[in-house]
C-alpha cells in the first residue's frame, strides 16, 4: 500500500490532474485485481490447514495451483479494465481525467500480475510461519519505487537537493503507473524465489487429493467475488467522485489512501487469523478463540490508527499535497474514515477467520447486501441528491462497513459452535 501512497505524493505534488486521473485508474485496476486476489486468498486453508495437519507437500502443489490460477484470472480481467475506461466519458467523468487515467491503468496492468504473485507466494510462507520475506521484499520494492517514479513522473534524477533532466517528457499518470509495475514485478519474483526455496521434499508421483487449479478457483472465486463486491463500491465511488472536479477526487483518493495503509495493519492480523484457525482445523481443534482473538486485535489496532486520523487530520494530508482546497476537503473525509476504521478493523479480520475456516460464499452475500444494497444507495443520495458531495459519499460506505463487520463476526461465532471440517 506505501507503493500507492507514494503515487500519490509524487504526482500529488506535480499536478492535481495527473493525480485524479491516476487515481480513478487505480481505483478500476483495483477493482479488476479482485478475483486475481481471491485466487491467491484460497491458498489461506489449503495450506494453512495443510500445514496444521502436517502435509507440508499438500500445501506446495496448493501453492502451485495457485500461481496458476492467479495468471489464468488476470489476463481477462486486465482487458475488462481497459475496456471500462472508455465508458469514463459517457458516465461524465471529466476529459481531462480520462487520458491520465487510462495511461496509469494500462501502465500498471503487469504489476497488478506481479501483485497477485506476491500474495500467493507470500500466503504459502506466512502458512509455515515465514514472514521476514515478504517485509525484506516489500521494502526493497519501495525503495525502487521511489526511485522509478520520481524518475518517471517529473522525468529528472533528484537526489540531495540536485537534479539531472533525462531528456524526455514528464510521464505523470503514465510514469507511476510504469513505477507500479516495476516494483509489483520486483516484489513477485522475490518473494517466489523465497517459496520455491521453502518447498519440501516431493514424492515422484502428484498425490491423488493435491489441490488443483480448478479447485483453487472453485474456492478462490468466491472469495474473489467478495472483494469485488467490497473494492467495487469504494473504487466506483472513488470514479464518480470524478463527476465532482479535480478537487474532489484528488481529496479521495489521498484520504482512502491513508485509510487503506492503516487497512494493511488488520490485513496482517488477518492473514495470522486465518492462519491460525486454518492450523487449528487441521490439528481438529476448535478455531473459535484464535479467531475471536483475531478480530478484538483487529479492532485495537484501528481504534488507534482512528484517533491518529482525529487528531492529525491536517498534517496527514499535507504530507501528499500543498493544495489548499484538496486538503480542506481531504481533512474532512479524513474525519469520517475515522469513524469507520473500527468496522473495517473488525470485518477485514472476521472475513480472514472465515477464509482459515474455508468458508467463503457468506462473505460474498453479506459484502453484496450491505455494500450494494445499503451503502451505494445511501452514499449516492447523500452525495449527489442532498449535496453533500464526497463526505456523503463517506457517509454511505461507512454504513455498509458497519454492516458487514456486525454479519461477518456473527457468522463466524455460528459455524465454530461445533466442528469445523477442512476444505
Amino acid at each position: 500500500m506505501l507503493l500507492g501512497l507514494v503515487d500519490v505524493a509524487i504526482l500529488g505534488h506535480a499536478s492535481s490532474t495527473e493525480l485524479g486521473g491516476a487515481s480513478i485508474g487505480r481505483s478500476i485496476g483495483f477493482a479488476s485485481l479482485s478475483l486475481g486476489i481471491g485466487a491467491s486468498s484460497a491458498l489461506e486453508p489449503l495450506a494453512a490447514q495443510a500445514v496444521g495437519a502436517g502435509e507440508d507437500e499438500q500445501a506446495w502443489h496448493a501453492l502451485v495451483a495457485t500461481l496458476k490460477a492467479c495468471t489464468l484470472v488476470w489476463a481477462p480481467c486486465a482487458l475488462l479494465a481497459i475496456a471500462a475506461t472508455f465508458a469514463l466519458e459517457p458516465i461524465g467523468i471529466d476529459r481531462a481525467l480520462v487520458g491520465p487515467a487510462r495511461a496509469f491503468l494500462v501502465a500498471q496492468m503487469p504489476g497488478l500480475l506481479g501483485f497477485t504473485l506476491f500474495l500467493t507466494a507470500k500466503t504459502y510462507l506466512q502458512a509455515h510461519r515465514v514472514t521476514v520475506p515478504a517485509l525484506v521484499a516489500t521494502v526493497v520494492a519501495n525503495v525502487v519505487n521511489v526511485i522509478v517514479c520520481n524518475a518517471l513522473v517529473h522525468a529528472e534524477l533528484r537526489a540531495f537537493g540536485h537534479s539531472m533532466s533525462l531528456g524526455f517528457r514528464p510521464l505523470g499518470a503514465l510514469g507511476a503507473g510504469m513505477a507500479s509495475s516495476v516494483a509489483s514485478i520486483v516484489m513477485a519474483v522475490w518473494m517466489v524465489i523465497a517459496a520455491y526455496r521453502r518447498r519440501p521434499p516431493l514424492s515422484p508421483t502428484r498425490p491423488k487429493d493435491a489441490a488443483s487449479t480448478k479447485k483453487v478457483l472453485r474456492l478462490g472465486m468466491p472469495i474473489g467475488m467478495q472483494l469485488l463486491t467490497e473494492i467495487g463500491v469504494f473504487s466506483l465511488v472513488a470514479v464518480l467522485a470524478g463527476r465532482l472536479g479535480a478537487v474532489a477526487v484528488a481529496s479521495h483518493q489521498i484520504a482512502i489512501g491513508l485509510a487503506s495503509f492503516t487497512f494493511m495493519g488488520v490485513l496482517g492480523i488477518s492473514g495470522a487469523t486465518a492462519v491460525r484457525v486454518g492450523h487449528a482445523i487441521g490439528e481438529r481443534r476448535s478455531p473459535r478463540q484464535p479467531g475471536l482473538l483475531g478480530i478484538g486485535l483487529g479492532a485495537a489496532f484501528m481504534l488507534v490508527s482512528g484517533a491518529v486520523f482525529l487528531t492529525i487530520p491536517e498534517l496527514l494530508i499535507r504530507l501528499f499535497t500543498d493544495d489548499p482546497n484538496v486538503v480542506a476537503l481531504g481533512v474532512t473525509l479524513l474525519r469520517i474514515a475515522a469513524g469507520f476504521q473500527l468496522f473495517d478493523g473488525v470485518q477485514g479480520v472476521a472475513a480472514g477467520a472465515l477464509r482459515g475456516a474455508g468458508d467463503v460464499r457468506m462473505a460474498f452475500v453479506v459484502n453484496l447486501a450491505a455494500h450494494w444494497l445499503v451503502g451505494f444507495p445511501l452514499a449516492m443520495l447523500l452525495g449527489f441528491h442532498l449535496h453533500w458531495g464526497a463526505p456523503g459519499f463517506w457517509w454511505g460506505l461507512l454504513v455498509g462497513l458497519f454492516l458487514v463487520a456486525v454479519f461477518l463476526t456473527w457468522r463466524f461465532v455460528v459455524i465454530t459452535r461445533g466442528p469445523v471440517g477442512r476444505v
